[in-house]
């Protein structure tokens, strides 16, 4: 299975100018699972005390819309969704129907009304299974079973001041479960990328810019 990390370069809040961003990453992608890190169309919350997370999740069903996929691949997508009056933070596999959503939202989400998720999928495609977990899902890993997947992803926003602590903890969960976990990250504002790879005895990092970070498990 050949993975794309895709590191995208934002502007906060300005999806028309991230969806071109995002297309051409995906465009000079080789995977077959390319995964975008969280809130990568608009931004995160953290920074954005006043935002229209409404505006923000009809803005990017256009922006869904507007990517273009190739054939054979999938991409996980993670935006804001309403459903039933209710929004989510949500990971999407396009142009599946398969999706994630966040189990366990962050103080700003809640706030903000996010309603969480249930549980973590297990999802299999290209011949590998594996679970989605958005950026405080980690948080309580200890209470995700990791028995019958291949690998983790974990849709996250590192900082420079973060990344160390993070990576030391993913370190250590991957020698204890003995599981390999893909770490996504965006550069905007404070998040300074370092999508990750981590393996037993192996951890690859696009540092801070733009591009892909690709690896075939």
């Amino acid at each position: 299975m050949k993975i794309s990390l895709l590191q995208p370069e934002i502007i906060r809040g300005n999806i028309y100018h991230n969806v071109k961003k995002i297309q051409h990453l995906i465009n000079n992608s080789s995977g077959e699972l390319l995964i975008l890190p969280e809130y990568a169309l608009t931004g995160s919350l953290v920074l954005d005390s006043e935002a229209n997370i409404h505006q923000w999740s009809e803005n990017a069903i256009n922006a869904k819309n507007d990517l273009k996929i190739p054939k054979n691949k999938v991409l996980i997508l993670n935006t804001l969704k309403k459903e039933n009056d209710n929004l989510y933070n949500i990971c999407e596999l396009l142009p599946t129907n398969k999706y994630q959503i966040k189990v366990y939202p962050d103080d700003t989400e809640k706030a903000y009304g996010i309603i969480p998720g249930k549980s973590h999928e297990i999802f299999n495609l290209f011949g590998k299974k594996f679970k989605i977990l958005i950026c405080m899902d980690f948080k309580y890993v200890e209470e995700i079973p990791t028995d019958k997947v291949d690998f983790f992803v974990w849709i996250y926003h590192f900082t420079k001041e973060n990344y160390p602590r993070m990576l030391t903890l993913l370190k250590d969960f991957v020698k204890k479960r003995t599981i390999p976990v893909l770490a996504s990250s965006l550069i905007s504002d404070k998040n300074c990328g370092f999508s990750t790879f981590i393996d037993t005895n192996k951890v690859i990092s696009l540092s801070n810019f733009e591009g892909l970070l690709e690896i075939e498990l």
